[in-house]
């Protein structure tokens, strides 16, 4: 990370059979990537896989271009990755 960021935050997209395993996941890939949490923002929030392309609309309208597309994240999701949204970063605590 850049030296005059303090941290960064992304919303993380995982399949599970509850929200805990659907976070664990999200939280394993974090780690993974070499990315270490200090915490999970709340709520947690479900959401079917096929309003992806309307959530990417609704939340980062100039990111959908940057972000998979509904067929993609369709097929990410189905074959257990986690999909990352846009990250965003902070410099000050």
């Amino acid at each position: 990370m850049p030296p005059d960021l303090v941290g960064a935050y992304v919303s993380c997209y995982s399949k599970g059979d509850t929200y805990v395993e659907a976070t664990e996941m999200a939280l394993k890939k974090l780690d993974a990537d070499g990315l270490h949490p200090e915490e999970i923002l709340q709520p947690i929030h479900e959401m079917e896989s096929g309003l992806w392309a309307e959530h990417v609309k609704d939340q980062w309208p100039e990111y959908v271009d940057a972000l998979p597309t509904q067929d993609r994240f369709d097929e990410a999701i189905s074959s257990g990755e986690v999909v990352y949204g846009p990250f965003g970063s902070y410099n000050s605590q």
